[in-house]
């Protein structure tokens, strides 16, 4: 269905348009100036709706006639004509673009044409209701709602304080957005308040449950202190919003709490995937997904890559699909596993796991089994890199062996977690894990033993054998050492 945005003073509507072909989006916000107030358009035009043509041997290029017009009756207050034309592009995207007409206060209609240039018959139209009041009092613009923002000084159309703001005219968040962004302005804060009396900007996104009930999401505010001109740049989380209707609201009030002005915007979310059931994940929507570009060795390795991360029952079944040779398996798999730790972009995450996979297969590899199968590659890719580390060659007493030290240790919450890898066999970079205290790892308290045992089994404290656990001091003989105090 297609979806058309405007932002009015007082609330922001969602309109179904179904006029054509031509897929348009369109939001709005009036500012002021010293001068007189000034509309801002947002428009963007659907790549697939609208007719690309070639326009050299590799590239696409389209273009729109745009005529916008602000009238009051059937007068015509300002205008203007344009072509909208894309850049050269090897496939078909979204044309955007964004105009600023001055304007008076006054209620007006806005209306707005598109015509497709390559083929006249694709067209878009549109009439919105325009009121612009902008007095001496408290002033708060329409929310633009934002595809993303970025520091940026320099000029340019999307450019505005300090920032490049690449608006969303369509509201619409796909399944790979993570953050909401909106951008607005407040002005004459200064005349409507004392000039110490400090205002709350607050702003909230609730769900709409149909027959007018909503569900509060997420709630935030901002303090700001009474100026001419406040410019307000907001980001929310979510990544956790699954898939419905939403409102966005923004509000002023002062410090008895007392409601200033708002505005309220309507906006849609896609994230299928948050809430995954498997059976959606049917060969129409496999098909679609980024592991369909994985041969067999690639799935291979990516699967014995998530390996070490599994537990149980998920480990065995890993084994039982890596068995079976059946890609279909494999790909589901694998894409289930990612899905579940990124509902919004479970390609980037398994691109970015794997950067990690291949460099820890890089460095920890054994020649017995890949680098991230080994006890220290599996603890890098559970726990990340150690904050400190020691490696000793030169223990006369003991293999090589290596502590592994992390500071802070989120995944249960201890501090100063040690892992001791040693390599009895001294066969090339094949450390085993003999002794960690990090809560559900390998804790073994007869670790000394164990790592001089060859070379010093029976120089250990005291005289009971069976319950001895720790080695006699002597020349490098320092692992108990380093383990406890490094």
């Amino acid at each position: 269905m297609k979806k058309t945005t405007f932002s009015f003073l007082l609330a922001a509507l969602l309109l179904p348009l179904t006029l054509s072909a031509l897929d348009t989006g369109v939001s709005y916000a009036v500012y002021a100036t010293p001068d007189k107030p000034y509309i801002e358009i947002n428009i963007e035009v659907a790549g697939g709706s609208v007719t690309f043509k070639q326009a050299d041997s590799t590239h696409l290029q389209a273009a729109v006639e745009v005529l916008i017009m602000i009238k009051k009756g059937d007068n015509i207050v300002n205008y203007e004509k344009y072509i909208l034309t894309s850049p050269l592009v090897e496939v078909p995207r979204a044309l955007l673009d964004v105009k600023r007409l001055a304007v008076p206060n006054g209620a007006y209609v806005l209306e707005i044409s598109c015509v497709d240039v390559n083929d006249t018959t694709n067209t878009d139209r549109m009439e919105i209701p325009l009121l612009v009041d902008i007095t001496d009092q408290i002033y708060l613009s329409q929310p633009q709602l934002l595809r993303g923002f970025r520091a940026d000084n320099s000029e340019g159309p999307f450019n505005k304080n300090g920032y490049y703001l690449e608006p969303l005219p369509f509201a619409f968040y796909d399944r790979y957005a993570t953050k909401l962004a909106f951008y607005a302005e407040i002005y004459n804060s200064n005349k409507s308040l004392g000039t110490d009396e400090s205002y709350t900007v607050r702003y909230l996104i609730e769900q709409e449950a149909g027959n007018g009930i909503k569900n509060l999401i997420s709630v935030g505010s901002q303090h700001k202190k009474p100026s001419a001109m406040d410019a307000l740049l907001v980001q929310m989380d979510i990544s956790e919003l699954q898939s419905g209707n939403y409102l966005l609201t923004v509000e002023l009030r002062n410090a008895a709490n007392v409601l200033l002005k708002d505005h309220k915007l309507v906006f849609q979310r896609s994230n299928p995937f948050l809430q995954l059931n498997e059976s959606d994940l049917t060969d129409d929507v496999m098909a679609k997904q980024f592991v369909q570009n994985l041969e067999e060795p690639e799935l291979r390795y990516s699967l014995r890559a998530i390996g070490p991360l599994l537990r149980d029952e998920e480990s065995a079944t890993l084994q039982t699909v890596l068995k079976s040779g059946d890609l279909k398996q494999m790909r589901y798999f694998l894409f289930r596993y990612f899905v579940r730790n990124d509902a919004n972009n479970p390609e980037l995450a398994y691109r970015q796991y794997m950067e990690i996979a291949r460099a820890a297969d890089a460095k920890f590899k054994s020649g017995f089994r890949y680098g991230f199968e080994t006890d220290r590659g599996r603890s890098y890719m559970r726990f990340g890199r150690p904050d400190d580390l020691i490696r000793v060659e030169d223990d006369p007493s003991a293999p090589p062996y290596e502590i592994w030290v992390y500071y802070n240790f989120p995944k249960t919450r201890q501090r100063n977690v040690k892992f001791l890898f040693y390599n009895p066999s001294l066969a090339g970079e094949d450390f085993i894990l003999l002794h960690s205290n990090a809560r559900g790892e390998i804790n073994n308290p007869r670790w000394e033993r164990v790592l001089y045992a060859r070379n010093a089994g029976e120089q250990y404290e005291g005289d009971n054998y069976d319950d001895a656990t720790t080695m006699k001091r002597n020349v490098g003989r320092n692992a108990r050492v380093y383990f406890e105090d490094f």
